[in-house]
C-alpha cells in the first residue's frame, strides 16, 4: 500500500493529538480508551510491519516521556505491538470489526501484562496479573470496544484502500 508524506503527517499528527488527549483527560475520565495504543494498532493493521514498528517506536518514546517508570519498556513494547498488529492483519480480513477488536484486545493485554510483570520484577511486588486487569477493566473494555469506531473514520480520512 503506497503511503505519501501527507498521509504520514496526518498519522503522526493523530498520534500526537491522541497522546495529548490521553494525558489531559486520563485522571478525570475512567472510561477513556488508550488512544496511543489504538493509533499504534491502527498503523500496524492498515500500514504494515515497517510503519507499525516505526510509529510504535515514536509512540513508545513519547508515552514513556510522560511515564518515566515505563519509559524503557514502552520503547520496546509499542514497536512489538505494531508488528504483532500487522501480522494479525495478514491472517485475517483487517476491515472486519471482529479482527480489529481481537487485535486491540490482544495488544492491550500484552501491554498490561508486560508492564505488570516488569513492575513486579523491579519492585519485588507480587501483584497478580488478574488483579491489575480487573483494576484496568474500564480502560481495557473501552479501548477494545471503541476500536472499530476509532478505525473507521481514519481509514476514510487517510484514504486507505484495500
Amino acid at each position: 500500500m503506497e503511503k505519501n508524506t501527507k498521509q504520514r503527517l496526518y498519522l503522526y499528527g493523530l498520534l500526537l493529538v491522541s497522546l495529548l488527549v490521553q494525558i489531559s483527560f486520563m485522571g478525570r475520565m475512567a472510561w477513556l480508551p488508550d488512544l496511543v495504543l489504538l493509533v499504534v494498532v491502527f498503523t500496524g493493521i492498515f500500514w504494515g510491519v515497517g510503519e507499525g514498528v516505526v510509529l510504535g517506536l515514536v509512540a513508545g518514546f513519547l508515552r514513556g516521556c510522560f511515564s518515566p517508570t515505563t519509559f524503557p519498556l514502552d520503547i520496546i513494547l509499542f514497536p512489538v505491538v505494531g508488528a504483532i498488529s500487522a501480522v494479525t492483519s495478514k491472517m485475517f480480513y483487517r476491515r472486519n470489526p471482529a479482527t480489529q477488536i481481537v487485535t486491540v484486545a490482544a495488544a492491550a493485554l500484552v501491554v498490561v501484562s508486560v508492564h505488570t510483570l516488569a513492575q513486579n520484577a523491579l519492585s519485588g511486588n507480587d501483584v497478580e496479573l488478574s488483579v491489575v486487569i480487573y483494576r484496568s477493566r474500564r480502560v481495557l473494555v473501552s479501548t477494545v470496544l471503541v476500536a472499530p469506531l476509532f478505525f473507521a473514520p481514519f481509514q476514510a480520512w487517510l484514504k486507505l484502500e484495500e
